[in-house]
């Protein structure tokens, strides 16, 4: 297994922490309370070749959902 940690900017702007685990075998992969800046959470994905089969939230903060900046017309 491989264990990466990023630090993520979030749209509360508080940063927050992000875990990406891979198995090195079968590159199934477990992002654990992703949240913003979800081009940096792909990338180390595919650097590590990694193949996301789980999302785990350690908990319930607005910090792990998106936020759309459209509005309805």
């Amino acid at each position: 297994m491989k264990l990466k940690e990023l630090k993520i900017d979030t749209w509360i702007g508080d940063p927050t922490n992000c875990y990406i685990i891979v198995d090195e075998k079968s590159k199934e992969t477990m992002v654990i309370d992703p949240a913003g800046e979800v081009e940096k959470i792909e990338t180390l994905i595919n650097i590590m070749e990694g193949k996301i089969k789980y999302i785990y939230l350690t908990h319930c903060h607005g910090d792990h959902i998106s936020r759309s900046n459209k509005t309805k017309k």
